[in-house]
């Protein structure tokens, strides 16, 4: 396995954790609100459709190309690794419990799977932040960290990014959205600005900040 420290910029990845807990929060604080469904039932499937897109891809391109590093000496990375998927199942059936509990309009089991996921979500996000992405940084090839990009843009696709990238951007602080937008080339920081931004906030985004 090779262990020479890279540098990778990890800026999207925590970018999209910090708004996987930015949902997730507001997911939980909507199960005591007075101000009805429709801003979650706005928001909830930009989460799952995300969420489904960001494991997928990260399964794909970087922990199988890890454990493979480890396969024959099984080490840390693999401890670490499956420590992190048996956190991330039991995301799924909290995933689950709020699609049923919206579809049914249950605020009870709402409320309920609202806590648990986010209280679920951020373990998971922390356990990562803390414990695997420094794992990219010694196992991956800049090649092998490249082709993680390549997988998440070919999911996403262009179409898709003009609604990622807005949400991914809601109520981010100023450093994170810099940071973000100077990964993007200009035609992309115009469409965002000019098009996705305006049309996400008229979708029901709340709190996208001007830049």
């Amino acid at each position: 396995m090779d262990s020479v420290a890279r540098n990778f910029d990890l800026t999207m990845l925590y970018a999209a954790y910090d708004a996987f807990r930015r949902d997730a929060a507001r997911l939980e604080a909507a199960a005591g609100s007075e101000r009805g469904w429709a801003p979650v039932v706005n928001g909830w499937p930009l989460f799952t459709a995300h969420w489904r897109l960001q494991d997928h891809a990260e399964k794909n391109a970087l922990w199988t190309v890890m454990y493979a590093k480890d396969a024959d000496a099984p080490g840390r990375v693999g401890v670490v690794l499956d420590a992190m998927a048996a956190q991330a199942l039991k995301v799924v059936p909290m995933i689950d419990g709020l699609d049923a509990a919206l579809e049914h309009r249950d605020r009870g089991t709402f409320a309920r799977y609202a806590r648990d996921l986010r209280a679920s979500v951020e373990a998971l996000l922390d356990f990562k932040e803390s414990n695997v992405l420094p794992l990219i940084q010694e196992t991956l090839t800049p090649f092998e960290w490249g082709t993680f990009d390549v997988e998440f843009r070919r999911e996403l696709g262009l179409r898709g990014l003009g609604v990622f990238l807005p949400w991914l951007l809601d109520g981010a602080s100023d450093g994170t959205r810099r940071a973000v937008l100077r990964l993007l080339p200009p035609p992309v920081r115009l469409c965002y600005r000019a098009r996705w931004r305006p049309r996400y906030r008229r979708r029901g985004g709340l709190t996208a900040p001007a830049c």
